[in-house]
């Protein structure tokens, strides 16, 4: 499965987020404030549980939460399998 996706037509790169990543953004989510988190990444606490539900998430914004939370949740692999397309 790719984890990382690109639709053509001006789309960003889009991370397909697995039962695993929900679990361990939600994890690590329990261990600060998520709305003081949220707030300072420049979201509401809201839309950071709806991210982190989602089917999609954006590229940068994944990494934003992930670096930020000190998870790595994408291989290598991964990403060379992404850049491997163009």
């Amino acid at each position: 499965m790719e984890r990382i996706v690109y639709e053509l037509g001006g789309r960003a790169p889009a991370v397909v987020l697995t039962n695993d990543d929900r679990t361990q953004f939600k994890d690590a989510l329990k261990k600060v404030n998520a709305s003081k988190f949220a707030n300072d990444i420049g979201i509401t606490r809201t839309h950071l549980y709806s991210l982190i539900s989602s089917h999609r998430m954006e590229f940068l914004r994944f990494r934003q939460l992930e670096q930020e939370l000190g998870l790595s949740l994408l291989s290598y692999k991964d990403l060379i399998l992404f850049l491997s397309q163009f």
